[in-house]
């Protein structure tokens, strides 16, 4: 998988407002969706100019359109933590975490185009729980989520103690069984 290419984002995420989408021509919106999470715009955050230039950022022996195994390396060089979600079946989940989250952290959204399955694209996502609560309840209260997981907790606090406990054990996405196989059937006699 590889993304570069400015993608219009669909309908219900752009309503939600959780998502930065820096408009860029250079195949580097990996690049731009970094320094959107690490140097906020004010306004039209979704315009080049509104941030530094991209190259900010230590990209030595990166390569553009952005793969997802050279986001390990990327992590390195510029000491900050990557999380990458993608979308399937209108619902979000992670395609890649990072192996160690830190203080500079930024989580991603990857968008493929549904009309060109080689269009692909990156984009900032600033409010994971604006983002994926819609998806867990249709209650409006605050949620907070587990960004290796997506677990979510009512309360800031608890969501902390379960960080510390999820980066130590939770090496992978949690997978739902699908709509088919949701519910335990019990042999009959």
């Amino acid at each position: 998988m590889h993304a570069g290419c400015y993608i219009e984002l669909p309908r219900e995420i752009m309503l939600k407002r959780a998502v930065i989408n820096v408009r860029s021509n250079d195949n580097a919106c990996f690049a731009w969706s970094v320094v959107a999470a690490l140097h906020p715009a004010e306004r039209n955050t979704n315009r080049e100019l509104s941030y530094p230039h991209y190259t900010v950022l230590n990209l030595q022996d990166i390569t553009f359109p952005m793969t997802l195994n050279q986001i390990k390396k990327f992590e390195h060089l510029n000491d900050i933590s990557i999380n990458v979600y993608g979308i399937k079946e209108k619902e979000i989940l992670p395609i890649w975490l990072t192996s160690r989250k830190m203080e500079k952290h930024a989580n991603l959204l990857y968008v493929q185009d549904p009309r060109d399955d080689n269009a692909e694209h990156f984009a900032y996502i600033k409010d994971l729980s604006r983002l994926v609560s819609s998806q867990i309840n249709k209650k409006k209260c605050k949620k907070y989520f587990c960004d290796r997981c997506l677990h979510y907790f009512s309360s800031s606090e608890r969501l902390q103690s379960h960080t510390t406990d999820c980066e130590k054990m939770n090496d992978c996405a949690i997978r739902l069984p699908s709509e088919d196989d949701k519910w335990l059937e019990e042999p009959h006699e």
